[in-house]
């Protein structure tokens, strides 16, 4: 089956503009926030632990000063991935939300059927996901780097030196970050899926990378196209957010209130993604909503949508 793309994209933002979505957009950027502030308090003041009277070791920092910047960047990774995993709940439910394509309330079996295992399974997804991407990353990135060395020496010296300082050179290097970018984009696609086949259809995490794959499958530049504009937006955004706010580094008081903007255009970002991509997934697969009709079909062995239907559902 053929993805339209434009149906794609208008049931998408149907499914994400609505008072679910609001909903949805609401709770993940007050969690986003939340995190934020719990990553900076953790990563940039010292509070010791220990009883009233302790002894203080020697050449630890004053109680509710800066933490060095080795410490700081340790404590920003655990607060870090402390808060995804509390994120990961809201996630399931916002894509069984979406996926449901009910518009004024989420009923409670969204929120309740087995959100434990489900968040479990997608935090193992989620990790492998981001380990495919790095090492992908790095390889694509020493790949071009090299690529570019190695056509910058063949080149005349008289245009190397015109090319070293110059203010167009700069410019050469949006390709080269679109090149080394480039795997990410695949990743993203490719396994656009596999929240949905765990959250929604319970599979495990090895099930659902291999059918998010099978899915996609003919249809991955169409998917590519219909995710381009709301993660190109939300590049430019950041991207133009920080050339305006220099000044909010890690440690500055600016820090929170800047990190607030990010995080309710990231919300609003990630709701249309995921509407996007959910209704993708309708399109290919045939699961729709409401959910609850399709999990008791499921429990009793009369399910609308088998779990091969997803191969069959592509040519």
């Amino acid at each position: 089956m053929a993805l339209h793309v434009r149906q794609t994209i208008t049931g998408g933002l149907a499914r994400a503009l609505s008072r679910n979505g609001a909903l949805l957009v609401a709770t993940f950027f007050v969690a986003s926030v939340l995190q934020g502030a719990f990553v900076w308090v953790l990563a940039t003041t010292y509070i010791p632990l220990g009883t009233s009277g302790a002894m203080t070791p020697a050449n630890t920092p004053a109680p509710g000063t800066a933490l060095p910047a080795l410490a700081s960047a340790g404590a920003a990774l655990l607060g870090g991935l402390t808060g995804g995993i509390l994120t990961l709940p809201i996630q399931v439910v916002a894509v069984r939300a979406l996926v449901d394509d009910g518009r004024d309330h989420i009923p409670e079996q969204l929120v309740f059927r087995s959100l434990g295992w489900a968040t479990l399974r997608l935090f193992v997804a989620s990790l492998l996901k981001i380990a495919v991407i790095f090492v992908l990353t790095m390889l694509s990135m020493i790949a071009v780097f090299l690529a570019a060395i190695g056509v910058f020496l063949v080149l005349p010296e008289s245009l190397q030196t015109t090319l070293v300082g110059s203010w167009y050179a700069s410019l050469l290097l949006v390709p080269v970050f679109l090149l080394a970018t480039l795997p990410i984009g695949v990743v993203v696609v490719v396994f656009a899926f596999v929240d949905h086949e765990i959250v929604v259809r319970d599979a495990s995490v090895p099930s659902a990378f291999v059918r998010s794959w099978r899915v996609v499958a003919g249809n991955r530049l169409r998917l590519g196209l219909a995710l381009v504009v709301p993660y190109g937006v939300n590049m430019a955004f950041s991207l133009l957010f920080g050339q305006l706010t220099p000044d909010a580094t890690f440690q500055s008081p600016t820090f929170l209130a800047s990190q607030a903007i990010l995080s309710l255009e990231s919300a609003v970002v990630s709701i249309v993604v995921l509407g996007i991509t959910a209704q993708a997934w309708v399109q290919l697969t045939g699961v729709d909503g409401p959910l609850e009709a399709y999990w008791n079909a499921s429990d009793t062995g009369s399910s609308p949508a088998p779990d091969g239907a997803a191969t069959d559902a592509v040519e």
